[in-house]
């Protein structure tokens, strides 16, 4: 982590100077006539959110940017819905993870917005997800809108961490099943295997390794925040997750 550390000063006035150029790109429709360059956008915009408050411990644009860059991906989707021809790849389950950006971002409409446009996309899910994702991100829509087959959907996740190659993701499981229950016990204790999880997946081939993920668990606070909206008494705080970011 130490060497992103040193280098989160420099990626992040590297994002801010490319911002207005990416946002023209966005904005020109021959040039995101895929979709490609506001998937640019909103990626470095997360970056750029991210890096702000741990250089800069701006809580506000932290903020502001995460909710922007889950916009982005909602509109993507409901530009692909009305027929333009954005690629699949941009609508797939995947888009769960900028579930996770909104929900840090504490604005829990646009989450119930984007929960509601991702999924039921099957051949397109087939194609581009693993059935880590799929599950993942099922589990987290239906907690989310708070559906009837939440049970089944986390269920299913679960099942799909209890798998050696998944482990370090268990304490998402845990924790979705605790805000089903309304254990704020039981929440609290999947959080702590969550953050260890997420250590362990900033090392070597880890799906965070050399990424803004490394110094914030994005995941894990947008987490905390739907716990949050569904009513537990959840106190927390971590480097990885400081409580002054929880909604």
């Amino acid at each position: 982590m130490g060497g992103l550390l040193d280098r989160l000063p420099i990626l992040l006035e590297e994002a801010e100077e490319d911002i207005p150029y990416l946002r023209g790109n966005a904005e020109n429709l021959d040039k995101d006539k895929n979709g490609g360059s506001s998937d640019v956008l909103s990626n470095v915009l997360r970056l750029s959110g991210i890096a702000e408050y741990v250089v800069n411990h701006d809580v506000g644009i932290f903020k502001k940017r995460l909710r922007e860059a889950a916009s982005i991906k909602l509109k993507i989707i409901q530009r692909f819905d009305s027929g333009e021809m954005i690629s699949g790849s941009l609508v797939s389950m995947l888009v769960y993870k900028s579930l996770f950006d909104a929900l840090a971002s504490g604005d829990f409409s646009l989450s119930e917005k984007l929960a509601s446009a991702m999924g039921g996309r099957n051949q397109i899910e087939e194609k581009n997800d693993h059935p880590f994702d799929r599950a993942f991100g099922y589990a987290l829509k239906a907690l989310v809108l708070n559906l009837d087959d939440q049970a089944d959907r986390v269920a299913s996740f679960k099942a799909v961490t209890n798998e050696p190659e998944n482990k370090d993701f268990a304490g998402y499981a845990e924790g979705l099943e605790a805000i089903q229950n309304n254990d704020s016990i039981w929440f609290l204790s999947a959080l702590h295997r969550v953050i260890s999880g997420h250590k362990k997946q900033c090392k070597g081939s880890g799906v965070f390794k050399d990424t803004e993920d490394e110094v914030l668990c994005v995941w894990g606070l947008g987490l905390i925040n739907l716990a949050k909206l569904r009513g537990l008494d959840v106190q927390f705080d971590d480097p990885l997750i400081p409580g002054i970011l929880v909604a």
